[in-house]
């Protein structure tokens, strides 16, 4: 009995044994861990996304040193509002201050040209050559807004995760070159090493506004109603 005994426990540890060892063969294997993406590959992100948009409005806004958009009459940028059509359809409601004066145009780019309004008329005409302001420029995607997210923005960093508007914004810093922004902001900024923050929704990676600091002036452009239906005036 006694060998009997000894003989199941002997057994019954070979069994455990083997047990033991086949449970390390059917472990669930341990997961991969999915990097964080940095600031840049978020940036990239968004870029691509910029890229593959249709439609858009945006609002750009101006403070402090002047843009000054006709040196022989002195008128000065404030702001402009508008809609982008892809490919290359843009409309946007300009406010210039001229000789005390503020006065609102519309300017209209098509394939066939570019076109402002007569302040005093409201009739189309040829814009005048030399025109700083071209926010068609925002949407080459070679040298607009696409290129910057993802190669001129510097020391990129997420400062943070902001609530606006029932979004959830992912808020970026970072610096950029007067240079990189020559063809999106042009005569808008003079420094050459500026201070942008931008800020990008976190579900979808679509990039809502762009703030760029300098020593004596500010720029802000926001961008709403991705993909949305746009009108784009026909000329009169």
């Amino acid at each position: 009995m006694a060998k009997l005994a000894k003989a199941r426990m002997m057994l019954v540890a070979l069994c455990a044994a083997v047990l033991a060892g086949c449970g390390s063969l059917f472990a669930a294997p341990t997961a991969t861990p999915v990097p964080t993406p940095t600031p840049i590959d978020y940036l990239v992100r968004a870029a691509k996304a910029f890229e593959s948009v249709q439609s858009v409005q945006f609002k750009l806004q101006h403070s402090g040193a002047p843009v000054v958009l006709d040196p022989q009459l002195g008128a000065k940028f404030l702001e402009a509002s508008g809609s982008y059509q892809a490919p290359n359809l843009l409309f946007a409601k300009v406010k210039v201050e001229a000789m005390g004066n503020l006065f609102n145009l519309n300017m209209l780019w098509r394939p066939e040209g570019a076109l402002m309004t007569n302040p005093m008329t409201g009739m189309y005409g040829p814009q005048p050559p030399g025109m700083p302001l071209a926010p068609l420029a925002l949407f080459d995607t070679a040298a607009g807004i696409s290129h910057l997210l993802a190669a001129e923005v510097l020391n990129p960093q997420v400062l943070g995760v902001e609530a606006e508007e029932g979004m959830q914004l992912r808020h970026f810093s970072g610096d950029v070159s007067a240079l990189a922004l020559k063809t999106i902001l042009p005569g808008t900024l003079a420094d050459a090493k500026l201070k942008i923050d931008l800020w990008v929704q976190v579900d979808n990676d679509r990039l809502m506004r762009i703030k760029v600091s300098a020593a004596d002036s500010e720029t802000q452009l926001e961008f709403f109603g991705h993909n949305e239906p746009v009108e784009i005036p026909a000329p009169k």
